[in-house]
């Protein structure tokens, strides 16, 4: 191929909602068109995450920075000036966002290819046609019915994902990368995203998104480099990672370069107007141990293996579980650090940058009144990382007086709602478990019925907590606040403790010896409440006997 085709910067490729409809517009009028588009509209979750954080490296470069929220608020105050300066850049980067390009295609490489010169469907790079049939589903919802070609728009956003969040394990082995083995290139590890449980703010139109997500390094708790830039500014990928001498991986110089971590060597193979086939070896590995200076798109969890292993303090990306909502993770997310003593220990979770930066802009009173919303994205593996396993995707609305840092009374009030609710479920799973054994039910049945009941219990209280963490504004009592949560904590743990005595039948009610102890109905309850008082306290002060209603 000789002549480049298919700009990024002119062609439309990035799907956005536009006033309830998805349309597909070109890096530029993305830009031009951020005030009045709702947000980003991706096949997946985690495509709209990688290609926001494309979004935002052309934007902090366009911009040089932010520095400081001084300078935050010139960008967003002079938005057109932001705009013409997006524009001056891409014009300036143009030739690095050709899809396809005989010298440096975007996030490719040129020549790549494998010892016997294969080339693979792209199954190798869409999320995730070679591993499970759910997927196969997908793929031919979104490429119909032949699955053996893609538009070059929809092979440019599953060549970011890929970047992001291709799986590990063995991939194509690449002429003149020194880590091939046998024509194999051995795991690395996943993209970048895929180790992160990704965090990110949303406003109410995709500018408001880019410029709540556009940090100030300093504030938000990263380091400034003077070197941290896009894949597209650093030389033409090769087959091995750049400067690679045979041993040390190249180290992230910022949250820039993270944003567009080449963590594969892919190119594309096309034929006409249709992407028909790809390449996809191994690329830079970023490995994920203390990168909370570079990363600020997740919150961190100090890890004692990790620890043990470098012997200094280690922290690891907190990963979203499948198991819990966004909200059962809120601790993690609203630690505020301004004023803390210092610690003997160090801090078990550090919050992501965004929301440091967002306690930032609050404490300026930059950001305004109401409720922010904190999307978590991430991406499960299985068998050691080599299959895609679930996509993890929730949201929560948060008034922006939670990130205030001169009102920590209102997010210590979240937590503690958090920590009552998980001691009073795991309460509630107590019950079941004693109702079962009293029923004559066997330990394995025992835990079955624990794990049903808390799972039930988790699920009556999301829609509940969603409700009330909105009311934590600064017109309200926080003492007030957290003995309603406590109360309405109360009415749905009871309303399954009652369905789990419902499903018991008369033989829980009779009773027996189980493990040295009788057990009937009536012991378990009283267990039962003893525990649920000392979980929620409050809710047995003033006001007792309101449900779940009252945490409006």
């Amino acid at each position: 191929m000789d002549e480049p085709r298919f700009s990024l910067v002119d062609e439309p490729w990035i799907p956005v909602l536009d006033a309830g409809t998805v349309v597909e517009l070109s890096l530029r009028d993305v830009f031009r068109r951020a005030h009045e588009l709702e947000q980003l509209a991706c096949e997946l979750p985690t495509q709209s995450f990688a290609l926001l954080r494309v979004l935002l490296a052309v934007l902090h470069r366009a911009t040089n920075g932010p520095l400081t929220a001084d300078e935050w608020v010139e960008i967003r105050d002079e938005w057109k000036t932001t705009v013409a300066d997006v524009d001056s850049y891409l014009d300036d980067w143009h030739d690095r966002f050709w899809l396809q390009h005989p010298v440096h295609p975007f996030m490719q490489v040129a020549d790549l290819r494998t010892a016997k010169d294969e080339v693979f469907g792209l199954s190798r790079i869409v999320c995730d046609g070679r591993h499970d049939s759910a997927s196969e589903a997908f793929l031919s919802t979104r490429l119909g019915d032949d699955l053996e070609t893609a538009t070059f728009a929809e092979a440019a956003r599953w060549l970011v994902h890929a970047h992001a969040y291709d799986v590990s394990g063995i991939h194509s082995g690449a002429v003149g990368d020194r880590r091939v083995k046998g024509g194999k290139g051995y795991g690395i590890g996943t993209g970048w995203a895929g180790q992160l449980g990704g965090l990110y703010a949303v406003g109410d139109t995709l500018r408001e998104t880019l410029l709540l997500n556009l940090v100030a390094p300093t504030p938000a708790g990263l380091t400034p480099s003077d070197d941290d830039r896009p894949v597209w500014e650093r030389a033409p990928l090769g087959p091995e990672p750049e400067d690679w001498d045979g041993e040390h991986d190249r180290q992230p110089t910022g949250p820039v370069d993270l944003y567009t971590w080449p963590a594969r060597r892919i190119r594309l193979v096309g034929q006409g107007d249709r992407v028909t086939g790809c390449i996809n070896a191994q690329g830079d590995r970023a490995t994920p141990q203390n990168r909370q200076q570079v990363e600020p798109m997740t919150a961190w969890r100090y890890s004692e293996p990790q620890t043990r292993k470098f012997r200094a303090d280690t922290y690891m990306p907190l990963k979203h579980r499948p198991d819990r909502a966004l909200w059962r993770g809120l601790p993690a997310l609203l630690v505020h650090d301004k004023g803390a003593r210092p610690r003997a220990e160090p801090a078990r979770r550090l919050r992501p940058g965004v929301l440091s930066w967002l306690e930032e802009l609050e404490g300026r009173r930059h950001v305004g009144s109401g409720l922010v919303r904190v999307r978590g994205v991430g991406m499960e593996y299985g068998s050691n990382e080599s299959v895609y396993d679930e996509l993890l995707a929730d949201e929560l609305d948060l008034p922006v007086e939670l990130f205030d840092p001169d009102r920590p009374d209102l997010a210590d009030a979240a937590k503690n709602a958090v920590g009552a609710s998980d001691a009073a479920v795991y309460a509630l799973g107590l019950f079941a478990q004693d109702v079962m054994l009293a029923s004559g039910g066997d330990p394995d049945a025992a835990q079955v019925a624990a794990s049903r009941a808390r799972e039930q219990g988790y699920a009556g209280l999301d829609r509940v907590f969603r409700t009330w963490v909105a009311t934590l504004r600064r017109g309200n009592d926080p003492s007030e606040r957290r003995a309603a949560w406590q109360r309405a904590v109360r009415s749905v743990v009871r309303e399954v403790a009652d369905d789990v005595v419902a499903a018991a039948g008369p033989a829980a009610l009779v009773g027996r010896a189980a493990g040295g102890r009788f057990r009937d109905v009536g012991v378990a309850e009283r267990w039962f409440g003893r525990r649920v008082r000392e979980a929620l306290p409050y809710a047995f002060h003033a006001g007792d006997g309101k449900d779940a209603e009252e945490v409006a």
